[in-house]
């Protein structure tokens, strides 16, 4: 697999373009002046987090930004991945949607980045993907214990 970072449309999951350097360097504003689009990552070593590659969106109705993730584990794993969250979690009147999919094998995040600790809405698009690798790292941490 090779290392994506891409561009899509949210609409109809159309790719538009690779992001640039100069992408990366831009504020991760850049998913909120393009509402209708997303960025997705996806990198060899994301198997390490049990994970395939991420969504970095947007939230048309809150207005946050949202991470959008599959972790490939097994159901009984679900409260080590809640547990995880809580941990960084700073907004006790919302909360994250963490499901799972029987048929997948795979545990559904949709997680509301403006409220875990540790992100800023000041960061570059390649401060967030890092971030969001960093926060995988940990979850993967408690899963393995």
């Amino acid at each position: 697999m090779a290392i994506e970072l891409d561009l899509y449309t949210k609409e109809n999951d159309e790719w538009l373009r690779a992001l640039t350097e100069e992408d990366l360097k831009q504020p991760i504003a850049l998913v909120k002046t393009q509402i209708e689009n997303y960025i997705y990552s996806a990198k060899p070593e994301y198997s390490t987090f049990k994970v395939e590659g991420f969504v970095i969106e947007l939230d048309d109705i809150f207005r946050f930004y949202n991470l959008l993730v599959g972790i490939y584990v097994p159901k009984a794993k679900m409260k080590d991945i809640d547990e995880a969250l809580k941990e960084k979690w700073e907004n006790p009147e919302f909360n994250y949607a963490l499901t799972f999919d029987a048929n997948e094998g795979v545990a559904e995040l949709n997680l509301p980045l403006d409220y875990v600790e540790g992100f800023s809405t000041e960061f570059t698009v390649q401060q967030t993907i890092e971030f969001i690798e960093q926060l995988l790292s940990t979850i993967v941490l408690k899963i393995t214990k």
